[in-house]
């Protein structure tokens, strides 16, 4: 049970990130034209930090670490420490100290499984999937764009309240991931590689 809870847990903090870090150079004019750009990544490589707060503890946790994904099922996410997750198709390997741990196949968990079916429809620019699971609000100012993600899916609603990106042109300033529980999540990725170049 503690290996599924942490699984959920690492799948949480993926989740705002990965929408993120896919975005090509240039402000897009909708939520269609977002899609369409992250449609066309392959590859994406980043360093991130991550920082939680919660009302159960006096100061935030931090962590840093990289995350990898590539087309169509591949997500790596390990932590400085050695900790983190592979994710290939439906199978996720829990790592711990660089080690794998533990091994599960994510459509045995519902709120895992809707977080990475989430993900893939992303990645893959499905808009259509996307809103099957999401209300979408995206808005722009001369400053930067908003893009509000609200569960809608039943599985996903236990989990967060919203996610929240915040980016100007192909910067990504802020991702806010509000849990349920009332515990914040915010991630700062720093691109290190993205195949097709070109899409710069």
């Amino acid at each position: 049970m503690r290996t599924r809870q942490a699984a959920v847990s690492l799948l949480l903090g993926l989740c705002s990130a990965c929408i993120a870090i896919a975005a090509a150079a240039g402000q897009p004019a909708d939520v269609q034209a977002l899609m369409q750009r992250l449609g066309r990544v392959e590859r994406v490589e980043v360093a991130y930090q991550e920082r939680v707060e919660s009302g159960l503890i006096d100061t935030a946790i931090g962590t840093r670490g990289n995350l990898v994904y590539q087309t169509p099922d591949r997500i790596r996410r390990i932590s400085d420490d050695g900790n983190g997750f592979a994710l290939v198709g439906e199978r996720m390997q829990i790592i711990r100290g660089n080690q794998v741990v533990d091994a599960l196949l994510v459509s045995e968990i519902e709120p895992l499984a809707a977080l990475v079916g989430a993900l893939r429809a992303t990645f893959a620019g499905d808009l259509a999937a996307l809103r099957a699971d999401y209300r979408l609000d995206y808005g722009t100012t001369e400053q930067a764009w908003t893009l509000d993600l609200a569960p809608r899916a039943m599985a996903l609603s236990p989990l967060f309240q919203r996610v929240r990106i915040i980016g100007d042109g192909a910067t990504i300033e802020t991702i806010e991931m509000l849990e349920a529980n009332g515990d914040r999540r915010t991630l700062q990725m720093q691109l290190l590689a993205r195949e097709p170049t070109g899409l710069e």
